[in-house]
């Protein structure tokens, strides 16, 4: 277990100090993020910590309580999510449908469109499972994307959306593998039709609960972005969102409606 100074040293494994900075600017907000914890590198989440040196440090925005790191922001995407990750991390091509429909009904109910006339964009969708049960099973027009191709439904997969709109955006455990998550939501909200839905599913992190130990952490495979209340409704306002629905008032769980 590793304790935080003022100074930012931590005592890592064996009570060898090592160095980080005290504080990160947000990269939500901007505001100062304080050292909260670190971790190993090769913590994955759902497992326990290594017993390994902390090589990984995570900062808690002052302001919008936005939780991330930066140590994984210099290491290119296609070397995280490659065929070894599909293989050992997230073997489950199909275990997200299900979270991926309720998705897309919370997005239904605020675009009041029936679903099977709305154009559908997975965003970051993996193997490709939803994209291959909706068009299989469901007959909704549903496309893919993401940094790899997908092993599934790789016709509807996107590579390039260049111009292309549509009326639902979802993104399924994606939200927190964003290096740059302002940005990289700023560029899904320029995909949205007017109106537009934009859906997702991640975890709440809640400053008061999550500590070092909280299980959704995991920088080795990519859960590097994590989210508070606060800090999605930052995100909410500045994208320009007017509407929104949550699932059961679980805020990890929600869609955004614009104008």
């Amino acid at each position: 277990m590793s304790s935080g100074s003022e100074d930012g040293a931590l005592l890592a494994a064996g009570s060898v100090p090592v160095v980080a900075p005290a504080t990160s600017p947000c990269k939500v907000c901007g505001s100062t993020a304080g050292l909260r914890f670190g971790l190993p590198r090769s913590k994955r989440s759902g497992h326990p910590i290594p017993d390994e040196p902390d090589d990984c440090w995570y900062y808690e925005c002052s302001q919008c309580k936005f939780l991330f790191t930066r140590g994984m922001d210099d290491v290119p995407q296609e070397t995280i999510y490659d065929d070894t990750y599909w293989g050992t991390q997230d073997p489950n091509w199909y275990g997200r449908v299900p979270q991926t429909m309720r998705l897309i009904a919370l997005a239904a109910s605020l675009l009041q469109k029936p679903i099977d006339e709305a154009d559908v964009l997975d965003f970051g969708c993996g193997s490709g499972g939803f994209v291959e049960i909706a068009r299989r099973s469901l007959s909704l027009n549903a496309w893919g994307t993401d940094i790899i191709r997908p092993r599934l439904a790789e016709e509807y997969f996107l590579p390039d959306l260049g111009t292309r709109k549509f009326d639902i955006i979802v993104a399924c455990e994606v939200i927190e593998h964003l290096p740059d998550p302002v940005e990289t939501l700023r560029m899904v909200r320029s995909h949205l039709k007017w109106p537009g839905v934009f859906a997702f599913q991640t975890a709440e992190y809640n400053p008061h609960v999550c500590d070092r130990d909280w299980w959704y952490l995991g920088p080795d495979n990519g859960h590097i972005s994590l989210y508070s209340r606060e800090s999605l409704d930052l995100i909410f306002r500045s994208l320009g969102g007017v509407r929104r629905a949550d699932w059961r008032g679980y805020k990890g769980v929600q869609a955004w409606l614009f104008p």
